[in-house]
């Protein structure tokens, strides 16, 4: 089940993950195992009734897998994949009236005749902070290698500096599953996985490495790679957070012993120069001969560190849970179920809102009482501070295969939710617009 590592388009392909049908024809409703906290769904936020294809104006006919961002300003960022020729290029387009209307022209990050991978969880990441916009990616290298390549925009996305290179190794290894964070202090990070020190016992037991990166010049160039953690599910992303006291913290699915495949938390207090042995989240308990590509998702909120997943240990079926660490990533609470009876639960992203107050958007199917197929929709949850998860909410409009939603917050409660969906033998990307309740 390891992920194909080319630039093949096809759909079935891209939505490997999103198919994982994990050994079950129909499930109608799950238990609430691992501590089941829900609220009612009275404070769903109010979205538009239709999503819309905002770059169709800009006259690209396929992009895929967003990213999406508010700048202090309220401007909206999108960053997509998107065909350039015979190429898979990452740009980014914007948009300064809340997602009415955005740039007529994409504002590419990558460089011309040079093809990114983008495919399952192998799909760029990118942040918008304050002081500048940064974007990761893989990206092929001479010899059959890839590597790890990262940009930036100083001027608020008008325009990205020549991308520089993050991976330091030559060897022709794999290196991709990119995730990139600015901490608190302004340094930037990035996480990958990385399969340069493989030997034939990490190869048999389908593991791979997390390797990270620091820039302390604001993204121009980045240091010495630094090697993390070991024995590493080799599909599935590795995630990054910041505690308030300089912790860096990494999260990735981890192999142990009997191929059960749980999360971990290495913490590091030195700035990314050493890590801590890693911590498992919880004991899932699931056991998989083969990478399920579902990474986990961490955020830091009220000097608290929050972690979502999904499983299908213990009783095989697929549930995203969350948990959090109120003592800088040593310890973690016990999980809460936050996929509610959404079936086929998966890819969850967190974004931090008002205080106390953390949403979590995924895809999942709506379950059926005929035992009938839905196509996969994106879904919201509210997680508060106690760890207390709403019912699940379905994003209006979204139900047709939606695939990789990601949500962010502007100003006045607004949220915004994109996704991947198929187009008449395209991929476009979707937006959907909302406000917050009260």
């Amino acid at each position: 089940m390891r992920a194909i590592r080319s630039n093949d388009k096809a759909w079935d392909v891209r939505r490997r993950a999103s198919r994982f049908a994990l050994g079950v024809a129909v499930i109608v409703a799950a238990a609430c195992a691992g501590g089941c906290k829900h609220t009612s769904s009275a404070a769903n936020p109010v979205f538009e009734l239709q999503p819309r294809p905002v770059l169709k104006a800009a006259g690209i006919s396929s992009t895929w897998d967003p990213r999406i961002s508010v700048d202090t300003a309220g401007g909206l960022y999108l960053f997509t994949v998107y065909e350039d020729g015979s190429n898979s290029r990452l740009g980014v387009s914007r948009s300064e009236s809340g997602g009415d209307t955005f740039d007529s022209q994409i504002v590419p990050i990558s460089e011309p005749r040079v093809s990114i991978s983008s495919h399952g969880e192998q799909s760029p990441s990118a942040v918008t902070t304050i002081s500048g916009i940064f974007a990761l990616w893989q990206e092929q290298a001479a010899g059959g290698a890839s590597k790890i390549m990262a940009a930036r925009s100083v001027n608020w996305g008008e325009s990205f500096e020549k991308p520089v290179q993050v991976s330091d190794a030559q060897a022709a290894s794999f290196r991709g599953f990119p995730s990139i964070a600015v901490s608190p202090n302004g340094d930037v990070y990035a996480t990958w996985l990385d399969e340069r020190d493989m030997s034939p016992a990490s190869k048999e037991e389908d593991s791979s490495y997390v390797y990270l990166a620091k820039s302390s010049d604001h993204g121009a160039s980045f240091g010495s790679n630094v090697r993390v953690g070991d024995h590493t599910c080799p599909c599935c992303r590795p995630s990054l957070a910041f505690g308030p006291k300089g912790e860096v913290y990494v999260a990735w699915r981890r192999v142990f012993p009997g191929q059960k495949r749980d999360m971990v938390v290495s913490t590091s207090v030195d700035g990314g120069r050493t890590f801590a042995d890693p911590v498992r989240v919880n004991s899932d308990g699931w056991k998989i001969e083969g990478c399920p590509d579902s990474g986990p998702t961490l955020v830091e909120s009220g000097s608290n560190l929050w972690i979502a997943w999904m499983t299908a240990g213990n009783n095989n079926l697929a549930r995203i849970y969350v948990s959090s660490s109120v003592d800088g990533g040593h310890s973690f609470r016990a999980p809460v179920l936050a996929s509610g009876d959404v079936l086929d639960p998966n890819h969850p992203s967190w974004q931090s809102g008002a205080p106390g107050t953390l949403w979590l958007v995924f895809q999942g199917r709506a379950p059926s009482a005929t035992g009938s197929w839905s196509q996969n929709q994106a879904f919201l949850t509210r997680v508060a501070s106690d760890g207390t998860a709403s019912v699940p909410f379905a994003i209006p409009g979204s139900e047709t295969s939606v695939a990789y939603p990601r949500v962010a917050l502007g100003y006045g409660g607004q949220m915004y939710v994109a996704w991947t969906q198929s187009d008449g033998g395209h991929f476009i990307v979707m937006l959907s617009r909302g406000r917050v309740k009260g």
